[in-house]
């Protein structure tokens, strides 16, 4: 995954949805590491994504539906300075590997519109049947069997 970040140096958002949550309740390792130094984080929610849960693998991914039903909850993280949101968004992508790729998206916060980066499953890989749709589209309601 490419770390450079092209033509898009006024975004300074992170959507994140899982294990990359600053409220992250799953006990990942690379959680406290990763969000250290935030300047800010808020609740947002993203439409168009479904987010997808495991019972026994602890992380989501998220995937494009296209369908203004679905939607996920996002925390959009924030650094104090570019160059720490761009070290950040490098260390994402070692985390997040080659299953995920970044994106640009429009998140709803209040009432108004953020855009932000968000790293969701690539669409050529195929999921085991295992996988589900975590219905309220919030990784600490996750609840699966």
């Amino acid at each position: 995954m490419s770390s450079h970040i092209k033509n898009n140096t006024d975004i300074q958002l992170l959507a994140t949805y899982g294990t990359l949550r600053d409220d992250d309740n799953s006990g990942a390792l690379w959680t406290k590491n990763f969000i250290k130094g935030i300047s800010h984080a808020t609740t947002g929610r993203i439409v168009g994504y479904q987010l997808l849960g495991h019972p026994i693998i602890t992380y989501p991914f998220a995937i494009y539906t296209g369908n203004p039903n679905d939607s996920i909850v996002v925390r959009l993280l924030s650094w104090p300075s570019k160059e720490q949101f761009e070290e950040k968004i490098e260390q994402a992508d070692i985390i997040e590997g080659d299953d995920y790729e970044r994106k640009i998206v429009e998140a709803i916060v209040e009432n108004e519109t953020k855009l932000a980066y968000i790293y969701i499953l690539k669409s050529e890989i195929s999921l085991e049947k295992d996988w589900k749709v975590i219905p309220s589209g919030d990784w600490l309601k996750r609840h699966l069997k």
